[in-house]
This record gives C-alpha cells, structure tokens and sequence, in this order.
C-alpha cells in the first residue's frame, strides 16, 4: 500500500512541477508579448518609409536652380568585422578616412575605431552629410569594401536640397518647410514630390532606437519627382541682382526688387528681391516684387492718364497750369519737385516732368464730380484685379472707392498721383507690360513646363487677363511720351545710345502722411518701363526703398539699375537689334573673316544683312551703304606675288592655313582674331621667313 502511495505522490508531484513549468512558460510568452519591450512586436522588423528624390527646378537654359543631391550618414557595425582582419587593416582604414574627410587626423581615427570596436558597436557614426562621390571611396576602403555583412557599413540616404546659384532667385525658387513653405517649391510641392519608396529595417538597439537596414523582396526604392523648368534666365538674373546689390549699398536702401518680363507672353526672366540689413549684409529676406502693397507714387499718372483721354475728358496737348509749384486742395497742399513749378505747359508734358500738380489738377477737374468714373476705369484696366499667380501671396490690393471709409475730397488728386493706393511691382508691371503689348494684359508665367525623364509633359500656355486694357489710338498718344522721359523727362540720365526705352520714374514719400515735426522724410524710388521702345520684348521694373542721402528720385536711384540691365539684356539678346527702326544707320555690322560659306550666309540672312557671297575663301566688309560686299581672293592674290597682305581681323586658323600654304613660317600669342602683324601690309616676303601675330 506504501508503494502506491509513494508512486502516487511522484505522479502528483511530478504533475505539479510539469503544471508550474507550464504556467511558467506561459507567463514568459505574455510577458514577452505583451510586457517585456525589449522583445516585443515593436522590436520586430518593420518598413519604413524612404522620402522620394525632389524633382529639380531648371532655369530657361537648363541649369539647375534647384537639385536634391543625394547625402548619406554613414555607420559602422563592428560586431560583423573580423577581429583578426580589424587588427590588420585599421591603420590603413584609418589613414584612408583621414584623407578623405577633414577635421580628425588617421591616429584619432584609429582611436575611434578600436573603443567602438570593443564596446561592440553595432551603429557607430563615422559621419553624417556623406556626398554620393564620399560613399563610393568608402566602399574601397579596408575592412568595409567587404559590404555591409562583413565590413559593416551601413548608408542610410537622408533628403537634402541644394541651390547651386545660391542667392541667385532664392525666395521665387522657395523653401519646402513645415512652416511658411515659399516659392516654387510650394507652389509645386505635389509635382516635385515624387513617390516614396519602402525599406525594411532591424531594430538593434532599444536605448538608442536604432535600426539597420535589411534586404528584403518587398523593398521598394523611391521614384523621383518631375522637373519644373521655369522661365528665369540666370544671366540676366545675375546682372539684375548684382546692380541692386550695388544700389542698396550706394544709396544705403532698405531693399529693393527688380522683375523682367517678357511682353507678349509674361514669361518672368528676372525676379531679385534683396534686403539690407545694419551690418550691409545682402540677401533674400521677402518677395517683395509680389508681397509687398504700397503706394506706387509717379508710375501711377500713366493709369491717370489714360483714364481721361479714354473718357475723352482730356486732350495730350491741352495746357495746364502747374502754378508755381504749390498748389491747395482743400486743407491740404500739393508740392511739384522742381521749387517755382512748371508754370503753364502742356499735359504730355506734364506727365513728361512728372509734375504731380500738373496731372493731379487735370483730374480733379475732369472727374471731381464724378470720382467713380475714374475709379471705375482704374477698375476696367485691371490695376484692382488681384493677380492669381503660381506662387501664392496674400492680396492686400487697395484701390479705394467713392462713399467708402477713407475717401475724402483729397483722395481723387492724391490718386491720380500714386497715392492712397496699394499696389505690388508686379500689380505696376503688368499694366506697363500691356502697354507694349498693344493693351493687352497677360498673366506673369513663373514657368514653362513639367518634364519627366527628360521629356515635356506638360507645357505651360500663357493667360490673357485683360484683352484690351483701352484703346490702340491711347496707346499710340502715349508711348512717345514715355520715351519721352527717357529721352528728356526725369530718366533722362538713362537714355541709351543704341536703343530706346520707354518708362516712367516713381518717388512716394513713405511718410507723407504720418511724418513727425522732426523726421527725416523717407521715400521709395521705382522706374518701370519696355524696350525697345519701337519695338518691345521686354518690360521690367524696379523698385528701391528707402534710399538715404541726397538721391532719392526715381531717375537717381531706381532707373540707373534698369538701364545696367537693359543694356546686357540687349547685348544678350541679338534678335532685340533687327527691331530697331534704321539699325544699319545706327550700328555698324561686325565684318565676316574667311569661314564656312554656308554658316556665314545664313547667319547673315538670320540679320538681315545683304551679301554677295561666291567663293569659298572669301572675306567680306560693310561698305557704306549698310552692304555687306565681297572682297574676291584679294589676300591670295597678295601672297601669290609675294606681297605680304592685310591679316587684320582674321581668325589665326584662317591665317596659318594661308600662310604656312605659301612656305611662311607663323607665332602668334593671344586669342581672337589678328590685331598686329610684324610683317606689315605691302611688304615682300619670301618662303622661310617668320611673321609673328598677336591676337585680341
């Protein structure tokens, strides 16, 4: 009976035990499933997201405004290396990482290395910011040239946007941020975006939530965003900033903006908006050229203008008296720049002068009984209507209207003349801009097209917001007045030599209105205007505020850096020169050294230049007549005799070819076409002998 009992009890017993390891390992696995972090589902691999390459903004030429450059933080997992193949390389690894990253010398590395290789870790940092180019040396290092399982380098792509041209159209270009994303790349963020891809990842450190990168089927790399090229013109960016730059310094200005666009489809080429700080640190601080509202002073008289001769209130060439440079609308007086007025001149004139009692008495008497009347075709032209642009502002435009809060019975001069209105640059350029182009106001365009993997897929139409902002018979009274300020008026400083531009200076005092007894009067200085004038292409404006010294007009300060703009715009532009009226009188062409004929010809014919082109060697002269003739083998003819010829303004490839056929030894120094020949014109020569020429 003790026997069974005995064996009963070991049963039991035996039960027991395999009941409390039952419930042990029970408890483990909830513990480990649902207590125990360290080993939990949090831990297990999981995917992650890999943020898409950016698409890349381009300028008109291709360049790059915009690029996501690929940057890697690179680590090491030392736990993979080979104790005995570690011990062997690490100098050598070490020596290779000092020289290729600065700021720790191959010892330090080595020190690095050895404590991260005994403490065991598993993601040491060897360095954050690694360039594609940096990645590549690495993976023929020592030691990590074996890959990630056995030399323990792990990459892991981070996003990073470089600007190449820095400064260069920075705040149009934009900044993608959680807070105040501008620009371009806001405005396109969706199609700069591209798709994410998924890569799986190992936790391998719960303290410092670390994870690694695995291989995996379901990986999926990211598909990068489509390129937005947009209108801007880099060369004619750079000069614009570099001259308001300038100005800003020069003139100890706030800041300033500077927009050209093209006229017949909007197309912005430049758009600079500098500020200065205390210290003359310049840099893009605000779009100041589609953000900024204020009063736009003198440019606004052209709207005035055109508003009373659309009315037919008014004729150009009816007088008026500008007094003697003061004048009283109720309880408040106007002033005229020049001391003594103007006297009694004509309205074209007045608006020549920029005469602000001139053109704010003209519209005072046509309209002062029925101010809505100018309102309303201030209305019609557009100049009220908020522009709805690719990149979006806040619109604060004010223009104000007849029994409204704020209207007095000063408010109908002070208007005609830019003030007690709200206006951007941009707002201004698009009514000068439909100007030029015959009264009709398009949209500005920022850009051009969407590209995907080279090829346009999507283009970019330009939008006619106004068809007709009056009539062509304005038009045509009014653009010789704009060219006449440059010509004669208050830009006359600017006037070129081998083109016309039409325009018009701004001065507003800033604080006009809320000037204290002893404050300093402050202006903003603008001129806004086309060219050519006969025949423009381009309009632009330009806009400095706060100018400080004795120059604070718009023909001081604003036009001068239209006008260093205008000039290499022109001198870029070659097709500009075929729009001038009599150009051959004006210019004189460049001749054409011995060349291909058929390249020649045709561009002599993309010109409009005359030839007579009927030998293959062959140099041709302008003759006085605007002509281009042919000189038939005269130089052969020369060299045949042994008379030396005429070298001046041959290309050197065309020289030695001539030369050295006719047993002349050639040096030469320099680059360009021939400006000196030792052997002068006229002179014998004979094989063998040596002539140097220098090059411009």
């Amino acid at each position: 009976m003790s026997k069974y009992r005995n064996i009963t009890n070991r049963v039991i017993s035996l039960y027991i035990i395999v009941v409390g390891v039952a419930c042990g390992i029970f408890f483990k696995v909830f513990y480990i499933q649902k207590l125990d972090n360290s080993v939990s589902k949090i831990n297990l691999p999981r995917f992650f997201k890999i943020e898409a390459p950016r698409g890349n903004i381009v300028a008109d030429d291709g360049s790059l405004l915009a690029v996501s450059m690929p940057l890697y933080d690179a680590h090491l997992d030392m736990l993979v290396m080979d104790k005995v193949l570690f011990e062997q390389e690490v100098g050598s690894l070490s020596e290779k990482l000092s020289q290729l990253f600065e700021g720790k010398s191959a010892k330090d590395y080595e020190l690095e290395l050895y404590d991260a290789k005994i403490l065991g870790k598993r993601y040491h940092l060897l360095k954050n910011r690694v360039s594609h180019n940096e990645l590549n040396e690495l993976k023929r290092f020592p030691i990590l040239k074996l890959g990630k399982n056995r030399g323990g380098l792990i990459a892991e792509q981070r996003p990073h946007r470089e600007q190449p041209f820095g400064l260069l159209a920075k705040r149009t270009i934009g900044i993608l941020r959680e807070d105040n994303p501008v620009g371009i790349e806001r405005a396109y963020n969706v199609v700069l975006s591209g798709e994410d891809g998924d890569q799986l990842k190992q936790k391998i450190d719960g303290k410092q939530n670390l994870w690694r990168p695995e291989q995996s089927e379901n990986n999926r790399l990211p598909v990068a965003g489509c390129d937005v090229i947009t209108t801007i013109n880099t060369d004619m960016q750079d000069v614009a900033e570099k001259a308001l730059q300038k100005a800003l310094i020069k003139h100890d200005a706030s800041w300033g903006c500077v927009v050209l666009m093209e006229v017949e489809n909007g197309a912005i080429k430049v758009i600079a908006n500098l500020k200065r700080d205390a210290d003359s640190l310049i840099y893009e601080y605000f779009n100041y050229a589609i953000g900024q509202h204020s009063e736009p002073g003198s440019t606004f008289k052209l709207a005035s203008l055109i508003s009373g001769l659309e009315d037919g209130l008014f004729h150009i060439n009816d007088t008026v008296d500008t007094e003697r440079g003061a004048f009283k609308f109720y309880d408040r007086t106007m002033y005229d720049s020049k001391k003594g007025g103007y006297g009694k001149i004509s309205i074209g004139d007045a608006f020549v002068k920029s005469s602000n009692i001139g053109i704010s008495k003209i519209i005072n008497t046509a309209y002062k009984k029925n101010p809505t009347a100018f309102v309303d075709r201030i209305y019609k032209m557009g100049l009220s209507t908020p522009l709805v642009l690719e990149l979006p502002f806040a619109n604060n435009l004010i223009v104000k209207k007849p029994g409204t809060r704020g209207w007095s019975g000063v408010t109908l001069p002070w208007m005609s003349i830019g003030y007690e209105v709200q206006l951007t640059p941009l707002h201004i350029l698009c009514f000068y801009n439909a100007i030029a182009n015959k009264g009709k106001m398009v949209k500005p365009m920022f850009t051009d097209a969407i590209m995907k993997g080279g090829e346009v897929i999507e283009k970019h139409q330009t939008e006619v917001i106004n068809p007709a902002i009056c009539s062509q018979s304005t038009i045509e009274q009014v653009i010789p007045l704009l060219k006449g300020v440059v010509e004669k008026g208050t830009a006359k400083n600017i006037k070129p030599n081998h083109y016309s531009i039409a325009g018009k200076t701004g001065t507003t005092e800033l604080n006009y209105w809320k000037r204290k007894k002893d404050e300093q009067r402050r202006y903003q200085t603008s001129f806004v205007g086309f060219f050519p004038a006969e025949k423009p292409k381009y309009s632009c404006i330009v806009v400095v505020n706060d100018p400080k010294g004795k120059y604070h007009y718009g023909g001081d300060v604003a036009a001068p850096i239209f006008k260093e703009l205008s000039d290499k715009v022109f001198a870029f532009d070659i097709s500009l020169h075929s729009s001038i009226e009599h150009a051959e009188k004006q210019y004189e062409a460049p001749g054409v050294m011995q060349g291909n004929t058929h390249d020649a010809k045709l561009v002599l014919d993309k010109l409009n230049i005359e030839s007579d082109i009927t030998a293959a060697e062959w140099m041709i002269a302008k003759n006085n007549q605007n002509e281009v003739v042919l000189q038939t083998r005269k130089i052969k003819q020369d060299l045949r005799s042994g008379t030396m010829p005429d070298l001046t303004g041959m290309g050197i490839q065309d020289a030695l070819y001539l030369l050295e056929n006719y047993g002349v030894e050639v040096k030469y120094s320099g680059k360009g076409s021939i400006v000196f020949q030792s052997i002068k014109k006229g002179q014998q020569f004979h094989k063998g002998l040596l002539i140097k020429l220098e090059l411009a």
